[in-house]
């Protein structure tokens, strides 16, 4: 529980700065299990397994990510960043 809205507000602003960092990693995740879907074909991978894999699989696992991503920014950083400045606006 928080002590006061001094405290809360470092809560808030950490928060939103994991939220930040979440998003920035997920991206990066996205990319690399993408990267490495496309390494298969070029290793050796039978096309037709290859092709099935990427659109039946990679493609959807992919855009959940990018899914996720778009919910952390476009809904819970904004909320974090109301609440941040509300408690700004408050007697600390």
């Amino acid at each position: 529980m928080a002590k006061s809205y001094g405290h809360e507000l470092a809560l808030a602003e950490d928060l939103k700065k994991y939220l930040n960092t979440l998003q920035e990693r997920l991206n990066i995740v996205q990319m690399q299990y993408w990267n490495k879907s496309n390494d298969l074909s070029q290793a050796g991978m039978m096309e037709e397994v290859y092709s099935k894999f990427v659109q039946e699989y990679v493609s959807e696992t992919t855009q959940k990510i990018k899914d996720v991503v778009s919910q952390i920014n476009e809904r819970d950083i904004p909320f974090i960043e109301r609440y941040i400045a509300y408690l700004s606006s408050l007697p600390q």
